[in-house]
């Protein structure tokens, strides 16, 4: 059974995006990952991964209407094919503040269950332990630019919190991991797998209203968190 969440999409869809937020608030940006003829995992006979990713993108939205800080923006409205590079540049153009992206996840075993959090990696951060006196001011400005994976996992942290109520983490959890989409962005930026389509405990659940609007909120809530 599809979300409620996903007939609305079609008839109030987030604002696409086009520029920066123009009313001075924080732009936060999800990415329903997927879509049009990439379907994604399937879940059930008439449910795929792009319609689960979709269906909780929007009622995080719904769940942010009257947080008057926050601007929600989608990498894609409705069922369309966006290229990953695409959906980057989306987060880029809108000068994001923060970059969400929601996926179902596959594989491992069937007893694989809950969600992971994905956060970009900190590459080249330990060869600047051993630097000398003189490369200082270069550490500095490194750990300027590199602001946003520390305020990444800070906020991947906040929803870890939020998410192991409605969803248990089953000891997967935050990864740390070079995923591809995560890796041309200078903002802070997570990839949630919510649940594993190959574990029949998690394909159930991940079909249930009840709880797309648990996990839901629990990002919502995450999110007013971490621009607070």
């Amino acid at each position: 059974m599809l979300s409620a969440a996903l007939a609305a999409a079609a008839l109030t869809p987030a604002e696409p995006v086009e520029a920066v937020d123009p009313t001075g608030k924080r732009v936060l940006v999800i990415d329903p990952a997927h879509g049009g003829k990439d379907e994604g995992v399937q879940l059930a006979r008439r449910v795929v991964e792009k319609d689960v990713t979709l269906a909780i993108a929007t009622l995080v939205k719904r769940n942010l209407e009257d947080a008057r800080s926050v601007t929600v923006r989608f990498t894609r409205m409705g069922d369309a094919d966006v290229a990953m590079t695409d959906r980057v540049g989306a987060a880029i153009k809108a000068q994001a503040d923060l970059f969400i992206s929601i996926h179902v996840n596959a594989g491992f075993e069937k007893e694989a269950s809950g969600y992971e959090l994905y956060f970009p990696g900190f590459q080249g951060q330990e060869a600047a332990k051993g630097a000398t006196r003189g490369e200082s001011a270069a550490i500095v400005r490194d750990m300027v630019r590199t602001k946003h994976l520390n305020e990444g996992v800070r906020f991947a942290q906040i929803l870890q919190k939020k998410l192991d109520p409605v969803f248990p983490r089953q000891d997967r959890g935050l990864r740390e991991a070079p995923i591809p989409i995560l890796q041309n962005l200078t903002v802070p930026a997570v990839v949630l797998e919510v649940g594993f389509a190959t574990n029949p405990g998690d394909r159930k659940k991940l079909q249930e209203e009840s709880i797309q609007a648990s996990v839901a909120k629990a990002i919502a809530d995450s999110v007013r968190e971490f621009f607070q």
